[in-house]
């Protein structure tokens, strides 16, 4: 059956489908649904009546000056203790928040995103509910002396795990369901003739492959050409945009550097991401340069061109570079030079990959890919005109 021929012989592409799938369930869940729909439920006893005093937003700032003052004495006199507390922003906390007692205990309920797990250089991982312990705790105690801490409850919070299967199995079944309509409806040749390892190449091990990858640097259209592309890369650079997952941004930069990987191949692209690195260090002098993240950038740029230079532009191979780019190189290797730089303990490490980074990476995993495959495939058949790209590829664009 055609179907099962393209389950075969895409299953690798298949299961980065599934794969993304899970972890956007995951993520979605974890970083959305739980932070605004569950809750922390902190709970105490207190001889106040008026326990409306507990979310009254001007009574936490007039607390938080008087810490502030006292930690500026600190700085100015070794015997007096600086206090830590959480920088929360308690006047949107205390907002959504609500307060009730029952059976004589106060129980205060607040919105889990203000209180996450965070990554600490000396303690490693802080979590959310010791985070909500210890703020409460503090504040609480210079609005009423007597006030006695109980517990604090996580609830509403879904497993990420059990939502991030159910996702999976949805996209293994919305993909079957795709391809048996499309192979019902319309006539599919299945044509296995298509590369031919001069034009199109099946497998990135043909020596052709490599000298026709090579001789980009003894051409000077091709040389004029790069630097054309390389110069709206480093403008991209200078457009960051806010991903809302710490100090990552969100940036275009990529499909720029696809399109010079996909024209010349991943030799340049190792020499296109090497300078992106140390010339945009240049531009963003504040910015820290570390030779990991020269190594990124490089890895980047053989990542796109094994994957486009050569072969069918297809939303698989998009999905593939954008997968191993965003997950091994991204993830993986600039959560360790992260760790490296901040000298980092392994928790922290961890924290940081898992709470910051992997989300970041995995929720934009599959726009990017999408916008990548619908760029390149719009670029397909000017560059094909131009004399860049063989017409055999700008005419062989397709899913998978």
């Amino acid at each position: 059956m055609l179907i099962l021929k393209i389950l075969n012989k895409y299953k690798i592409s298949i299961f980065i489908v599934i794969l993304t799938f899970f972890l956007l369930g995951y993520f979605i869940t974890d970083y959305f649904y739980n932070a605004n729909c569950a809750h922390y439920v902190y709970k105490f006893k207190t001889e106040t009546d008026n326990i409306e005093i507990f979310k009254d937003a001007d009574e936490y700032k007039k607390i938080f000056t008087f810490i502030d003052e006292q930690n500026k004495l600190a700085d100015q006199d070794n015997s007096i203790k600086k206090i830590s507390y959480a920088n929360i922003d308690y006047e949107a906390m205390l907002k959504k928040s609500t307060i009730f007692e029952n059976d004589g205990i106060v129980e205060l309920s607040v919105q889990k995103k203000f209180f996450p797990s965070i990554a600490s250089s000396k303690t490693g991982t802080n979590q959310g509910q010791n985070r909500v312990k210890n703020y409460f705790n503090l504040v609480f105690s210079y609005l009423d002396s007597s006030m006695e801490f109980q517990e604090v409850n996580l609830l509403k919070n879904q497993n990420p795990f059990v939502i991030g299967g159910i996702s999976a199995g949805v996209s293994i079944f919305i993909f079957i369901f795709a391809i048996g309509i499309i192979c019902s409806t319309k006539k599919v040749e299945w044509n296995e003739n298509i590369e031919d390892n001069t034009s199109i190449f099946k497998s990135i091990f043909h020596l052709n492959y490599w000298k026709s990858s090579i001789s980009f640097v003894n051409n000077v259209r091709s040389l004029c050409t790069i630097s054309i592309l390389f110069s709206f890369m480093l403008l991209c650079k200078l457009i960051p945009i806010p991903s809302g997952f710490g100090s990552l941004g969100i940036g275009f930069t990529y499909l720029f550097f696809a399109t010079i990987c996909l024209i010349y191949g991943p030799i340049c692209g190792l020499f296109i991401g090497f300078c992106s690195d140390v010339i945009g260090f240049f531009i963003h002098p504040s910015n820290v340069f570390f030779f990991g993240y020269t190594l990124d950038a490089m890895l980047s740029g053989f990542i796109y061109g094994i994957c486009f230079y050569k072969k069918r532009i297809t939303f698989a191979n998009c999905l593939i570079a954008r997968f191993f780019v965003n997950i091994f190189v991204n993830v993986g290797l600039g959560s360790l030079w992260w760790k490296i730089l901040y000298r980092l303990n392994f928790d922290a490490y961890l924290a940081y990959m898992g709470l910051t980074s992997l989300p970041k990476n995995v929720l934009y995993l599959l726009p990017q890919s999408i916008l990548l495959f619908l760029v390149l495939k719009a670029l397909s058949k000017p560059l094909a005109n131009f004399g860049l790209i063989d017409k055999k590829i700008s005419e062989n664009v397709g899913l998978f």
